[in-house]
């Protein structure tokens, strides 16, 4: 595992590395997903995700969600969650081909 690395790893840098890792494995096949989506239905998909981006903000803005962070630690999340949406639907129109 560590071949051809003249440095160690700490075991909890490895720890992070390796959930950075699934975190990666999961978005690829997530984006795949998506991708699939837009293709097979695109004005559906796209509903869906302006409607998440609505419940999101709604959600994190409300207290409702998050509860463990303060107000602004849900405000700096739910504007991230907003922006990574809008930028999915971006990506996968160009990604297909569509007009963005």
């Amino acid at each position: 595992m560590t071949e051809g690395r003249s440095e160690e790893i700490s075991p909890a840098r490895a720890a992070e590395i390796r959930l950075r890792a699934r975190l990666a494995v999961v978005e690829r096949a997530a984006w795949f997903g998506f991708v699939e989506a837009m293709r097979a239905r695109p004005a559906e998909t796209q509903g869906f995700i302006a409607a998440e981006r609505t419940r999101c903000r709604d959600g994190f803005a409300s207290g409702a969600w998050a509860k463990d962070l303060t107000a602004a630690e849900r405000a700096l999340l739910g504007e991230e969650v907003d922006q990574g949406l809008a930028q999915l639907v971006e990506d996968a129109r160009a990604e297909i081909g569509e007009d963005v």
